[in-house]
């Protein structure tokens, strides 16, 4: 057992706007939440600040700069966590956006962590709290995406946050194994190191927007894992394959994809050769932002809401 005093002071009070998308599988929506969320907040003006701790960095996609000058894969976060020092975020990813750049560094931490603070479990799962605590206050908001399938780079998100988000599809394995496994994460990190640390609630992510019964499923599903329903959110983000594949390939998000949408090129300008179907984006894009924008007003209303009670 780690002793207080051998663990640093952690400002909580700076990390309380601190929000972590997580889910124990892999492919539920929770970097595509992460990555729109926190740009879509930044382009209402506030500042924020985006962390990619995965080893797959598919924030970099999600945003552009992957394989690009700022893409380290994840070095200077792993750094940072293994000396204790504070995050050196890439500044103006886009207007009011920084990020800590995730990647395959990134996985190493867990070994990294281990060997640096030998039988110090509790040191080891506040590594990013540590090195967040000091920065966190310069952001009106902290957005974590976390890792699938990785409880030891999971507990260093959960450790860090004040609020957790837990995107879902709606079938049943992605709700009873996904949910049923981050909640043990959530469970062990809020009783040992992180007694502030919330769920705030459950996306249904990738669904369609008419399946009343699958969501009644999944609504059930939800409550015999976590004893009640009422996490859900209002909103569902509906199923785009079109949208998830033009905003990888662009390096947009999707209300950038929204504003690219209205410059598609016409017919014709296909027929002449002037443009080529490359260039077209999907008009889907338009109701997914639309679901992206709701939600995030939905989750900030709530957490406003939460702490007022």
């Amino acid at each position: 057992m780690l002793d207080d005093d051998q663990i640093p002071p952690i400002d909580r009070g700076a990390l309380a706007q601190t929000y972590v998308m997580a889910n124990g599988k892999g492919g539920v929506g929770k970097t595509t939440l992460a990555s729109n969320f926190a740009g879509l907040v930044a382009a209402d003006g506030a500042s924020v600040l985006l962390i990619d701790v995965n080893g797959q960095g598919n924030v970099g996609r999600d945003l552009g700069y992957r394989h690009s000058s700022i893409d380290d894969e994840g070095e200077a976060l792993h750094e940072a966590l293994r000396k204790g020092t504070p995050l050196q975020p890439v500044s103006g990813v886009r207007p009011n956006l920084d990020v800590v750049v995730g990647g395959q560094h990134v996985g190493t931490l867990p070994d990294t962590l281990a060997a640096t603070y030998r039988m110090q479990q509790h040191r080891q799962a506040l590594a990013l709290a540590v090195c967040l605590a000091p920065i966190a206050s310069r952001y009106d908001l902290v957005v974590i995406d976390s890792a699938p399938e990785n409880p030891p780079l999971q507990q260093l998100a959960l450790s860090a946050a004040r609020w957790m988000i837990a995107p879902t599809r709606s079938d049943r394995a992605s709700i009873s194994d996904g949910l049923g496994s981050i909640s043990r994460q959530f469970q062990l990190v809020r009783r040992s190191v992180n007694p502030g640390l919330s769920l705030l609630g459950v996306v249904l992510f990738g669904s369609g927007s008419a399946s009343k019964q699958i969501h009644r499923n999944a609504r059930s599903w939800v409550a015999e894992e976590l004893g009640e329903d009422s996490y859900l959110f209002d909103t569902i983000v509906r199923h785009s394959e079109a949208v998830g594949q033009d905003a990888r390939s662009h390096g947009r998000l999707v209300h950038e994809l929204e504003v690219a949408a209205a410059s598609n090129p016409k017919f014709w300008d296909l027929r002449s050769g002037r443009a080529t179907a490359g260039t077209i984006v999907s008009a889907t894009s338009a109701s997914v932002a639309e679901d992206l924008a709701t939600l995030a007003r939905e989750i900030l209303t709530r957490a406003a809401e939460e702490d007022a009670a």
